[in-house]
């Protein structure tokens, strides 16, 4: 399951990168799919304009069932 997970979270990496290119900084720590840091500015206009921030993702081995199920449940 480990490469299903790779190919799916390397996908939505590209997808993000295209499509969020100017808005978010997206660095793989150690060059591991499975742990993100996105880093990105605070939204012009509100209390947070010009702030700083960094959100970090890790996923687990089991990603690509969990997320699978949650939109069976969503559905």
């Amino acid at each position: 399951m480990q490469n299903a997970m790779s190919r799916r979270l390397q996908k939505e990496l590209d997808s993000m990168k295209k499509s969020f290119a100017n808005e978010f900084n997206i660095q793989l720590p150690k060059n591991e799919i499975s742990h993100w840091i996105i880093g990105f500015e605070g939204a012009k206009g509100t209390l947070y304009e010009g702030e700083k921030f960094e959100l970090q993702f890790k996923f687990p081995n089991n990603y690509v069932e969990a997320f699978i199920l949650i939109q069976l449940l969503f559905l």
